[in-house]
C-alpha cells in the first residue's frame, strides 16, 4: 500500500463552486480508479482555498497505471478550470 497526499489551490472566489463541482461529478470517478483503495478530499483550515486528497493504492505502479484511465482523464477535466496551483505530490509506504 502506498499513500499519496496531493494539495491543489483553488482559484480565489471559485471554492464552493468547486466543492458542489467536485462532490457531484469528479468524486464519483473515483471508485473507477485501478488500483485505488481508499480516497478523501479534505478542505484547509489554516488556508481556506487548498484541497488535500489522500489516496491509498496498492502501489506506486497501480497509481500510475491508473493515470491514462477514462475515469482518472475526467476527474482531471472537471478539478484543474478550478486549481489556481499545486503543491508537490508525494507517496509515502508505511514503516
Amino acid at each position: 500500500m502506498v499513500l499519496e497526499r496531493a494539495e491543489i489551490l483553488i482559484q480565489e472566489g471559485r471554492m464552493e463552486e468547486f466543492l458542489d463541482v467536485f462532490r457531484r461529478e469528479a468524486l464519483p470517478l473515483t471508485a473507477q480508479f485501478t488500483g485505488l483503495i481508499s480516497f478523501r478530499a479534505l478542505r484547509g483550515v489554516e488556508d481556506a482555498d487548498s484541497v488535500m486528497f489522500l489516496a491509498e493504492w496498492e502501489s506506486v505502479d497501480a497509481h500510475l497505471a491508473s493515470r491514462p484511465e477514462p475515469a482518472h482523464e475526467r476527474f482531471r477535466q472537471i478539478v484543474l478550470p478550478f486549481t489556481a496551483g499545486a503543491r508537490q505530490t508525494v507517496h509515502f509506504e508505511p514503516v
